[in-house]
């Protein structure tokens, strides 16, 4: 068995224009953290007003510089400057309280508490400016392409923006986090010292309009007029993990449509499409023949599974010779071998032949056969010639 060259080249599947049921969200990203690939995407990197999805970064950058989550701390005036002003959301502390660090983290990202941001802000960094300093170096160091951050709390300022894109990867990244991963998933919170119960926002906006969003594992609400409606989350279905982040959704129409619009999402997805294994890691591919009659089996070297529509249509072609000649060079291309999925190619295989076929040895008859016949014939002529000879002899003639 001959060993062969194999250069894949994958070509993406274009599931970024899948056809979705209409949604109301005018930038998605859906994203599956178990095969690392994006399955669908609209105006992912336009670079938009994220609302309280700038949380997640303050809540990860904030993780990361505490020490102690259950150090207690105690409000100031200062944790409160300004959002009473600003209409911003709140998760209910009072000045004087004193909370912990992880009371904190959980008045952030579940109630999407903006005292919460300023609290962490001054007590762990100084000030608000200095921790969104951190937040814009961890931009950098994340190498986010579309995302700016001016304040902690999402409220709507100039030269603040990200992309859905940007807030995916940040709540991805942020997910290996332990402790924030733990915050994220849960649904309900009591404060160390008993004077708050936080109930996600997600939660509460589901309960409030009687909708199912019990496959939701973790969640990050937002809005703001900029940004209108926005959602982070990551859901299970089947043992697979999947992200979706969507933003301005309508909110004029007094509909939860960023949770309206996840349950579409995820449900079309869940119901229309699955992974399904196109290869698999040394699958035969295809055996040709030579001109010795011996077989050379060609194998893949490596799993291809995609994402794909249940009622996709998956084939299979070769293109190539169809036997390997004592004429073909090592390094001379064998052929291709394709995987379509409803007529389009998403995967190639080309083969190479790496070592030359070689012509056995064969005894040349032929010759031996004309060199027996010149023998007897030259035999033959002796004879004759000794025969006539000796005729001639008897005669006298010689």
């Amino acid at each position: 068995m001959k060993k062969i060259l194999l250069f894949l080249v994958l070509i993406l599947f274009p599931i970024s224009v899948m056809a979705i049921p209409e949604v109301k969200s005018e930038n998605i990203y859906f994203y599956s953290l178990d095969k690392e690939e994006t399955l669908y995407e609209k105006d992912a990197s336009e670079e938009i007003s994220i609302a309280s999805l700038t949380k997640l970064m303050t809540a990860i950058v904030a993780l990361e510089k505490i020490e102690d989550l259950d150090q207690t701390i105690t409000l100031t005036s200062k944790d409160f400057k300004g959002l009473r002003e600003q209409n911003a959301s709140v998760a209910g502390f009072k000045i004087g309280e004193e909370v912990t660090y992880q009371d904190l983290l959980y008045g952030l990202l579940l109630p999407s508490g903006a005292d919460a941001a300023l609290a962490l802000s001054n007590h762990l960094f100084g000030s608000e400016e200095s921790l969104v300093k951190e937040m814009n170096r961890k931009v950098v160091d994340w190498k986010l392409k579309h995302t700016h951050f001016v304040n902690t709390t999402g409220l709507d300022i100039e030269n603040h923006y990200s992309s859905v894109e940007d807030v995916a990867l940040i709540l991805k990244e942020s997910l290996k986090n332990e402790e924030f991963k733990k915050i994220f998933t849960t649904k309900k919170y009591v404060t160390s010292n008993k004077k708050h119960t936080f109930k996600s926002t997600l939660l509460k906006t589901s309960e409030k309009n009687n909708l199912d969003t019990s496959y939701i594992m973790g969640s990050k609400t937002g809005y703001t007029y900029a940004a209108g409606l926005c959602l982070a989350s990551i859901a299970e279905y089947e043992g697979n993990l999947y992200l979706l982040v969507t933003a301005n959704a309508d909110y004029k129409a007094k509909k939860p449509y960023h949770i309206l619009d996840a349950n579409t999402i995820y449900f079309y997805f869940f119901n229309q499409y699955e992974y399904k294994t196109l290869l698999t890691n040394r699958q035969l591919l295809i055996t040709i023949p030579d001109e010795n009659e011996e077989n050379h089996s060609f194998y893949s070297d490596k799993e291809i599974i995609k994402y794909l529509s249940k009622n996709s249509k998956i084939d299979y072609r070769y293109e190539g010779v169809d036997m390997l000649s004592y004429n073909m060079k090592k390094g001379d291309k064998i052929g291709e071998y394709q995987i379509l999925v409803d007529g389009e190619v998403v995967d190639r295989q080309e083969f190479y032949l790496e070592e030359e076929i070689v012509k056995p040895f064969q005894f040349p008859w032929n010759l031996f056969l004309l060199g027996i016949g010149i023998v007897i014939i030259f035999i033959c002529s002796i004879i004759f010639c000794i025969i006539k000879r000796k005729r001639r002899y008897k005669k006298g003639e010689i």
